[in-house]
Parts: structure tokens; C-alpha cells; sequence
């Protein structure tokens, strides 16, 4: 039970530190950066971003935070570490949360608006941004803060 212990913690923690670091990337990096070369290729990459985020590898990182989290406190369950798999595996749900209920619709208003240019551009990119950067960042926060709860409880726990 050690072993798949370990290797759920550990495929726990991966997955997570590696969604907390696309949603951060983003929030630090690819929004910054499209939003610098003006709304008409800021939607059109975005809405490019969007299709190619959508695929089976970025699924199980995505997603494996909360299965492999929820299958670490199942593993953790008679030990010290699972109140802290339990916190992570909360916090991650949650980003996953909203991801699901604020930045999916967001990226699906901003793929509706189809090729837009000019000032129409401008008040897609404008409205997007206004709900998915706070949101991302919460996200984000979550995630990372997942990833911390983990690694303390294995040093502490």
C-alpha cells in the first residue's frame, strides 16, 4: 500500500503543479502578452488557445488533481497525510470549479464571437477579460495553494 501511496501523492502533486502553472502561465504570461498586440489577435489567438487546449493530454493533467487527490485520500485515509490530500484535493475541485462555471462559458462567449476586428474586437477582448483574468487568478491561487497543502503535509504528516 506504500507504493500506491506514494504514487498517487506523487501523480497528485504533478498534475496539480502542472495545472497551477498553465493557469498562472496565463495569467502572467499569455494574457499580458496578446492583450499588448491589440483585441484582434488577442481574440483570434485566444479563440485558437481555446480548440488546442482541448485535448487528452491537458485533460488528465487537468482533471488528475481531483481523481488522483481524491484517490490519495482514499489511500491516505489511516494516515496522518489525509486531512492535508482532503485540503488539496478541495482546493483543486474548486479551481476546477470554476474553470467550469466562469472560464469555460467566458472562452465560449469569446469562440461565438467568431472573427471580429476593430472596435467590435476591442469589446469582445474587453468583456472577456473582465471576467476570466480575476477568475483565473483565483483559480490559480487554488491550485498552487493544492500543491503547498500537499507538500507540507507529507513534511509534516
Amino acid at each position: 500500500m506504500d507504493l500506491l501511496r506514494d504514487v498517487l501523492v506523487t501523480l497528485t502533486i504533478v498534475t496539480t503543479g502542472l495545472s497551477a502553472g498553465v493557469l498562472a502561465g496565463f495569467g502572467y504570461a499569455v494574457i499580458p502578452g496578446l492583450s499588448r498586440v491589440g483585441a484582434d489577435v488577442a481574440v483570434a489567438a485566444m479563440q485558437r488557445m481555446n480548440s488546442a487546449i482541448l485535448n487528452p493530454l491537458f485533460a488528465v493533467i487537468f482533471a488528475g488533481g481531483v481523481v488522483f487527490g481524491a484517490l490519495t485520500v482514499w489511500a491516505t485515509w489511516n494516515s496522518g497525510l489525509r486531512w492535508w490530500a482532503l485540503a488539496a484535493t478541495v482546493l483543486t475541485a474548486l479551481g476546477v470549479v470554476i474553470t467550469m462555471v466562469v472560464n469555460v462559458p467566458a472562452n465560449d462567449r469569446l469562440d461565438a464571437a467568431g472573427d471580429v476586428r476593430g472596435e467590435a474586437a476591442v469589446k469582445v477582448w474587453s468583456q472577456f477579460t473582465a471576467v476570466w483574468v480575476p477568475w483565473n487568478i483565483v483559480r490559480s491561487v487554488l491550485t498552487a495553494a493544492a500543491v503547498a497543502v500537499l507538500v507540507v503535509g507529507l513534511l509534516v504528516g
